[in-house]
């Protein structure tokens, strides 16, 4: 009898469940109970988003039977890493990072002083330079496998004045690797846009399922 195999889904700054609702349907038909949440981006820290996110996979039973991947999109790669620091699932499976910023991203090393960027974006934002002392440094490696998918086409071209090339128009993709990662590849597709591709859904299944991306 094939293992139950459930997947969380954690969106990225300004998003909602809504920007992953493609790809949930999409891991769906592949054979995946999918559990697409919702958080709070505009928390001062991640502390109070990972206390809420274990009360609701708490209250789901996500935990109680068969493996549980973590499929996330920008932001909601650092949430991950923070969740998977305080908390540890014994029957935690595989992590897909969509476009994470890892290292930070340079656009917030320029912006952050802005105050009109903090009172936008909020205070987490503000936390995702590149620096030691910013939110991404501070972070540890996932005790799992890991796959990291980076965008490397921009829309945005101010994001040039900004960013190292290749880079999505929110993170280059220097910046999207952690250390341990298992696997590492670039997509040719935007920051905002690059979870609802078919390529990348089929790569974050693939992921899931061998513990490494198709490479062709």
């Amino acid at each position: 009898m094939k293992e139950l195999a459930h997947v969380v889904l954690l969106h990225g700054h300004g998003r909602g469940p809504w920007a992953l609702s493609l790809l949930a349907s999409r891991l769906r038909n592949a054979g995946f109970i999918t559990h697409n949440l919702r958080y709070s981006a505009r928390a001062p820290t991640l502390e109070p988003i990972i206390l809420a996110l274990q009360r609701e996979l708490e209250d789901r039973h996500v935990f109680a039977t068969g493996v549980v991947h973590f499929v996330t999109h920008s932001l909601g790669g650092l949430v991950v890493r923070a969740y998977l620091s305080r908390f540890s699932p014994s029957n935690l499976g595989r992590v897909v990072m969509l476009a994470p910023p890892n290292a930070g991203t340079e656009i917030v090393d320029h912006l952050k002083t802005w105050r009109l960027f903090s009172l936008v974006l909020g205070p987490l934002a503000v936390q995702l330079g590149t620096g030691v002392d910013d939110l991404p440094a501070n972070l540890p490696e996932l005790p799992c496998q890991v796959g990291v998918l980076a965008g490397s086409r921009s829309l945005n071209p101010l994001a040039n004045l900004f960013l190292p090339k290749p880079h999505d128009g929110t993170v280059s993709v220097a910046r999207t690797h952690l250390d341990g990662e298992t696997d590492h590849l670039s997509v040719p597709y935007t920051h905002p846009l690059l979870m609802n591709s078919q390529k990348v859904a089929h790569q974050v299944v693939f992921f899931l399922q061998h513990g490494t991306f198709e490479r062709v």
